[in-house]
C-alpha cells in the first residue's frame, strides 16, 4: 500500500523541506504542515521568506516577523507559522543565553554585533536551526516543519552552525578576547590596511571593542550550545527526516541526485522527493493522416498548430517521466510523491489543502 504522509511522519518530530530556490519549496512546506496537521498532529512551519500570497494565506504579515502564529485551530486541528527573522532569532539567543540582563544589553547595543552578527557566513543558517532548537526544548508541537534556505549545497545548510562555532573558537579570536593583540596577528588583522581600517572607523579602542563582544557573545553561544543539546545528533536521529523539492527539468533532476547522496553522507535519512510542477504523460499521437482526417473542417495551418502544440506538451510529459525515472532507479526503495503544474500557485488554505491532499496522498513509488 503506498505511504501516505500521515502514516510517513507519524515517528519524526522535525521534518527538514529542502531543495534550490524557486521549485515552490515553500508553499510544499506549507501543504505538508497543512497535511500532518489535518492528521491530528500539533505542527508548527518554520519558513524563511514566503510570497506575500501565501504569507496571506497562512495568516502572517510583515509584522509578525519572528513570532509564532496561530493558522489553523479546530477540533483535532492544529497548525502554527513562524518566518524566521535572524535578527530576532539572535537577539532572543543573546537574551537567554547571557549571564545576566546587562551583560545580554551590552551584546546587543555593540556596534560591532549589530554590524557583523548577521553577516556572519552561515547566520540565517544558524539562525534556523537555534529556532528550531528552542522549538523543540519547548515542546509545544508534536511535529516541526522547516522549510531551509534555499542554497547550492544542502550540507552547507548543515554545517553552517560549525562554521559559526569555528569563528567563536579561533584561537586568534580568543587572544583578542583575553585581551592580547597578537591575536589579531592570527586573524589576520594585527597590522594589515583593514585593521588600520576598522581603527579609523570604530576609533582606537576599536580591538578592545573586539575583544569585548567575543569575550560575551562567544560565552552567549557556549551557553546556547550547552543547553541546546547536540543538534547533530538530532538531525541524524529517527525523529528527523528530509523530504527533497525539486522540478522535473533535468538539470533540476540531476542537481537532486547530488543533493540526495550529500544528504546520505552526512547520516540524514531522506523520506521522500516531491517532484514539483510536473507536467501530463501524454500517450502518442495518431497517425498524421487519421490527425488530418479527424479535424478536416480545420484549415492546414490550424491543423499543424495542434500537432506541433500536442507534440511540445508530449515532450514535457517525457521530460517528467524521465527526470523521475533517473532517481527512481538510482534509489528503488526511496518514496516519489508528484505534484502538476498549477498556472497559478496555491495562495489560500483550501487551495493548500488540496495541494497537500494531491500530493501527500498520492501513490508514492
Amino acid at each position: 500500500m503506498a505511504a501516505s504522509a500521515s502514516t510517513l511522519f507519524i515517528d519524526r518530530r522535525l521534518v527538514l523541506c529542502v531543495g534550490p530556490g524557486g521549485v515552490g519549496k515553500t508553499t510544499c512546506s506549507a501543504a505538508l504542515a497543512l497535511q500532518a496537521a489535518t492528521s491530528g498532529r500539533k505542527v508548527v512551519v518554520v519558513t524563511i521568506d514566503p510570497s506575500r500570497r501565501l504569507a496571506q494565506a497562512l495568516g502572517l504579515d510583515a509584522g509578525v516577523s519572528g513570532e509564532l502564529v496561530p493558522v489553523l485551530r479546530e477540533p483535532g486541528m492544529v497548525l502554527d507559522a513562524l518566518i524566521l527573522d535572524g535578527a530576532k532569532v539572535f537577539d532572543s539567543i543573546v537574551r537567554s543565553c547571557s549571564s545576566d540582563a546587562k551583560t545580554a544589553q551590552t551584546i546587543l547595543d555593540s556596534r560591532i554585533y549589530q554590524a557583523t552578527a548577521q553577516r556572519l557566513s552561515g547566520a540565517l543558517e544558524f539562525a534556523a536551526m537555534a529556532r528550531v532548537q528552542m522549538l523543540v526544548d519547548a515542546g509545544e508541537h508534536d511535529l516541526i516543519i522547516l522549510d531551509t534556505p534555499p542554497t547550492a549545497n544542502a550540507v552547507d545548510f548543515l554545517e553552517a552552525p560549525t562554521r559559526i562555532r569555528e569563528l567563536i573558537d579561533n584561537p586568534g579570536a580568543r587572544l583578542i578576547a583575553g585581551g592580547g593583540r597578537i591575536g589579531a596577528k592570527i586573524l589576520g588583522l594585527g597590522s594589515s590596511l583593514l585593521s588600520k581600517t576598522l581603527e579609523a572607523m570604530g576609533g582606537g579602542a576599536f580591538m578592545g571593542d573586539l575583544g569585548a563582544f567575543l569575550k560575551e557573545f562567544s560565552s552567549v553561544i557556549e551557553e546556547f550550545h550547552s543547553r541546546g543539546g547536540d543538534f547533530e545528533r538530532l538531525l541524524r536521529s529517527p525523529a528527523t527526516g528530509v523530504v527533497m523539492v525539486t522540478t522535473a527539468s533535468p538539470f533540476s533532476a540531476r542537481e537532486a541526485g547530488a543533493f540526495l547522496d550529500q544528504l546520505g553522507d552526512y547520516g540524514l535519512r531522506v523520506d521522500a522527493v516531491v517532484f514539483n510542477r510536473t507536467d501530463t504523460q501524454l500517450p502518442p499521437p495518431p497517425p498524421r493522416a487519421r490527425f488530418d482526417a479527424a479535424l478536416a473542417k480545420l484549415d492546414a495551418r490550424e491543423r499543424e498548430r495542434l500537432w506541433n502544440a500536442y507534440a511540445g506538451a508530449r515532450a514535457l510529459g517525457e521530460r517528467t517521466r524521465r527526470s523521475i525515472a533517473s532517481i527512481r532507479d538510482a534509489r528503488p526503495r526511496l518514496r516519489i510523491w508528484t505534484a502538476p503544474r498549477h498556472a497559478d500557485p496555491p495562495d489560500t488554505l483550501p487551495e493548500l489543502r488540496a495541494l497537500g491532499r494531491q500530493i501527500f496522498e498520492g501513490a508514492a513509488s
